[in-house]
């Protein structure tokens, strides 16, 4: 378990008695939690302000989770980690999540501890790590990820990534192009916790909207009930 931020998390749920259940879990904890109601007073704290984390929930009266998300990254270019609630069961909905920028998401209703597990990993990965200028630079076929700038390319074309993502892809460059287990994956995304729902294949989705759209030929592979691989296309160069 990861010592509570320096900044307070932000909490944007318009449902009061969960905000306050999450409230009261969090900070019972020792975690610091700063509160809004609806999406313009979420977008202005963070804009004012400095937060370790959003915990967003998707459906707001008036300025949406969807556009909220959109805006927060669009306007400050923050990687910010964002974990988004959601009642919404559809894998779609969940990808449109992801493309907003969400870094990971929660399906109502859920348990407080999972909450607090997820918000924990999201958090520790968005810490920055002293040998992250040091790292090299992963490059396979033609996709190419450096851990100082924390930007990835394909074929030339800067990808916009979600953190979640960024690390998933990121365990899979460097073990390629050996087969690399679902458990090791979720070990490597949330720890000791591993969520018991399919957030891991609805990553998966995300990252291969991502690295394998048109007119790319497919990277990422899947290997059932075993784990997932990048295979380099027919003709590519599998640089390292």
């Amino acid at each position: 378990m990861i010592n509570a931020p320096a900044q307070p998390v932000l909490l944007v749920e318009d449902d009061l008695d969960l905000a306050g259940n999450i409230q009261d879990y969090l900070e019972h904890h020792g975690w610091q939690v700063d509160y809004a109601p609806d999406g313009a007073l979420a977008l202005h704290r963070v804009l004012t302000g400095r937060h370790a984390a959003v915990i967003l929930d998707l459906r707001l009266p008036g300025l949406g989770g969807l556009e909220l998300c959109r805006r927060l990254r669009a306007e400050t270019g923050s990687r910010l980690p964002v974990l988004m609630l959601t009642a919404a069961d559809r894998l779609n909905d969940r990808l449109a999540g992801f493309e907003a920028g969400a870094d990971d998401y929660l399906l109502k209703p859920f348990a407080l501890p999972e909450l607090f597990a997820r918000l924990q990993a999201l958090v520790r990965r968005a810490q920055p790590h002293l040998s992250a200028t040091a790292a090299v630079v992963l490059r396979f076929a033609d996709i190419e990820l450096d851990p100082a700038l924390r930007t990835v390319r394909r074929a030339g074309e800067l990808l916009p990534l979600t953190n979640m993502s960024f690390a998933l892809l990121e365990i899979l460059l460097k073990r390629a192009p050996s087969v690399v287990p679902r458990d090791e994956i979720e070990h490597h995304l949330w720890g000791d916790e591993p969520p018991g729902s399919d957030a891991l294949r609805t990553h998966l989705a995300a990252l291969r909207a991502a690295v394998d759209r048109e007119p790319w030929p497919p990277l990422l592979h899947t290997h059932r009930g075993i784990g997932y691989q990048l295979i380099a296309p027919m003709g590519a160069t599998s640089r390292r």
